[in-house]
């Protein structure tokens, strides 16, 4: 089965904008699970139009950890 990487990393991006600043359970492709607060921030650029980051933050433990997403396998609550 083929996966478009371009539609799966737009899933996950607006799973991120969906938990964004809530407690949450990010697991990676290498098999780590990161729980912490997700920060995913979508900025404006000089033209007015969004920006939507290819990295999040998750906060563990007051260590903030930069995950890109094209490496996550799933984001869920708590």
């Amino acid at each position: 089965m083929f996966v478009d990487t371009a539609d799966y990393v737009s899933a996950i991006k607006r799973r991120a904008i969906e938990l964004n600043g809530t407690t949450v359970s990010v697991e990676l492709s290498g098999g780590k699970t990161l729980v912490g607060t997700l920060a995913y921030v979508v900025a404006t650029d000089a033209g007015g139009y969004q920006m939507y980051p290819d990295v999040c933050t998750v906060t563990v433990s007051t260590k903030a950890q930069t995950v890109r997403l094209d490496r996550v396998d799933a984001i869920g609550q708590g």
